[in-house]
Formats: structure tokens, sequence, C-alpha cells
């Protein structure tokens, strides 16, 4: 069945009538048939008769007629939709131009900013990411998504299991959070928050300038990605080509120090006293076979006296805290060991784990 719509749009090649036309020849008509008009040649005196009204409703009808049918075909004109012609398929075989995002927004611009860059055009070069390093996106999260500050928190790359230099990758991911514009983080408040931080840069190690964005814990999350699109290599330009938000990025309420010092002293105190340090001891991982000796060192000489030789944290965003012990044996020897790491789970758990271990003895004095 034919639409109501597509019947209108056909009155678009109808020409509209010539209406001077149509009632000059029907005056002409009129005028060849003896008294149409009102008036007789041989009438006596040439007196003048009214023209009888048939013939004038047949004039009325003509003309009402011709503008009725004038206004429906401008109205179907102006009312009609209009039908675009479909976007052409290419040729199978050619390649659609790229289209990125910023701060080049086609293929021609990408290469047109290369061969700037190239020659040394300050207003391009900076997109060279010779070092390997996220400049590029941090610049695209300030001035195109408005952020104040970031932290970049991951990589990843296309395809996924490539292991080479980023510029050898079809694309690479970088994972960056949104940091709070109030820059303090109510649950790192220990160290003092920079006065002068700046979009990107290394992953705060304390967190105190980089206060959550969606609730306490929880941060606004954006993958940015990146391509090289006139030439790979140390000096092709990086050109963002998208971004998504990505899951938000968590970071967890570190223990108190007083806890966290509590277990540590309830651990060394128990191997000076020579028992019931064991149930202490939780994960023990390190890249060499390191026998951990509670109580005595390698020779048999017993401890007698310990030290907290180093004391970090909390380390964000794991909230943990990292210890380095030194032990003193009997015989005057010490050993020290390296790195115990205690997190809200630990003390949860009551016990201490320590990540790449490793236990140094030095002969006695």
């Amino acid at each position: 069945m034919v639409d109501l719509k597509e019947r209108f749009q056909a009155l678009d090649h109808v020409p509209a009538p010539d209406l001077g036309r149509v009632i000059e020849l029907r005056a002409r008509h009129l005028a060849s048939v003896p008294g149409a008009l009102g008036s007789y040649p041989d009438a006596i005196g040439g007196r003048r008769f009214r023209v009888p009204p048939a013939q004038l409703l047949a004039a009325a009808a003509i003309v009402i007629l011709g503008v009725g049918l004038a206004v429906i075909i401008h109205q179907a004109r102006i009312t009609a939709p209009v039908r675009h012609a479909p976007t052409p398929t290419p040729p199978q075989g050619q390649v659609i131009p790229y289209k990125g995002i910023w701060p080049e927004t086609s293929l021609e611009d990408a290469q047109y900013a290369q061969q700037r860059a190239d020659s040394g055009d300050a207003a391009y070069s900076w997109q060279v990411d010779s070092s390997q390093d996220t400049h590029v996106p941090q610049q695209f999260l300030q001035e195109q998504l408005g952020w104040a500050r970031a932290a970049y928190v991951g990589t990843s790359y296309d395809p996924p299991d490539h292991g080479g230099q980023d510029y050898e990758a079809k694309a690479v991911f970088f994972v960056f959070i949104e940091c709070g514009r109030s820059g303090n983080n109510p649950l790192y408040l220990r160290v003092v928050a920079p006065s002068a931080p700046s979009v990107g840069g290394p992953l705060p190690t304390d967190g105190a300038n980089c206060a959550p964005t969606i609730d306490e814990t929880h941060y606004h999350t954006v993958k940015v990605r990146t391509e090289q699109p006139a030439g790979r290599g140390r000096t092709g330009i990086w050109v963002v080509t998208g971004y998504q938000d990505d899951q938000p990025y968590v970071q967890t309420a570190p223990p108190s120090e007083a806890d966290v010092r509590r277990l540590m002293d309830a651990y060394l105190t128990a191997r000076i006293a020579g028992t019931g340090a064991e149930k202490y001891v939780g994960t023990l991982a390190s890249d060499t076979t390191v026998h951990l000796d509670l109580y005595a060192t390698s020779r048999g000489s017993r401890y007698r006296r310990f030290e907290i030789a180093s004391f970090t944290g909390p380390e964000w965003p794991s909230g943990t805290f990292r210890f380095i012990i030194l032990l003193t044996a009997q015989d005057g020897s010490r050993v020290q060991e390296r790195t115990y790491v205690i997190s809200a789970e630990s003390v949860r758990k009551g016990v201490v784990d320590a990540f790449s271990f490793k236990a140094q003895t030095t002969a006695s004095p």
C-alpha cells in the first residue's frame, strides 16, 4: 500500500498550473460564443445583456480549482520529510579513514602533525612520547574532561599479550583515577598533602593528595586509549582515540598505627621469649629459599634483643605498613630481616606477612 507521505512527495514532480494561461484560454473561448459574454453583435443598438449565472459559476469553479491545487502542492513540498541518500559502502578492501578524538580529529590532521613534530615544531612535538610516559593522556584528561587532578594506576595493551615497547603495540590503554578537588584524603591524613599537585605524575605513596571522588573508598576511573596513527616508533606522535569509564578504583582503609605496632611487638617479644611466635607468622615469600629462624641464629645463638630499624606506612592505596627488623643474638651477631608487611587483613588475622623476604647475618663484633 502506498504511504500517504509518498503520495504527497510524488507531487513534487507535478508542475504547478499556469492559472493566467488557463483563464486567458477560457476567455477566448467564451468570446467566440455568441452571447457568452453578455452581448450580441447584431442586437438592436448594441444593448448589453446580463451574463447567465451558470457561466459565472463555471468560471469561478476553474479559478477555485486552480488555487486549491496550488495550495495542496505547496503544503506537500514543505511538510514532506527529506530523504537523504544512503551512505555509500566503501569498496571491498578499501580502508575507512582514521578518525581520532584528540588533539587531531582525522588521519590527514595526524599526518600533518607528525610532519610538524619531525621538523621540531613545539606545538606538535609534545605529542612525541619517547620515554613512554603518560603526559598525552594526562593532558587530555585536563583539557577535555576537565579533571583538575589525577593519578595513573595502570596500563594495558592491544593485543592483551603484548610484551614489547609501547609503540610496538596497536594501542596502549592508560588507566587513571580522578582525585577530588579538596586535596584531602580522609583515610590517609598522616602525611600533609603537597602544596601544588599537578595532573598525573607518579602514584602518590601516601594518598593524602588524592581524595576519592565517589565515596570514602572509591574513585571515578577512566581508561584512555592512545595510538600512533601517523607512524609507530620512538618519534611518532601519540593521539587519544577513545576513552571510557572503568571499574571504580578502590582504596583500602588502613589499620591504625597503634594496632600495627602492637601486633609487631607481640610477634618479636615471643621470639625473644623463645616460644609462641609461630602463631604470628603469616605468608612468607621470597625469590630465594629462605629459612626463618624464629628463636636463634643459624648457628644456634638465641636472640636477646630486637629493634625496629625501619617503619613506613600506611601505603596508599593498599593501607599496608612495612617493617625492617634488627635482631641481636647472645653471641653478639646481628640479623636483619626485611621486609615485613602488615595490612588491615593482617591485623584482623593477628599475623605478620613478609614479601621478598631476606635475612642477612653480620659477624659478631
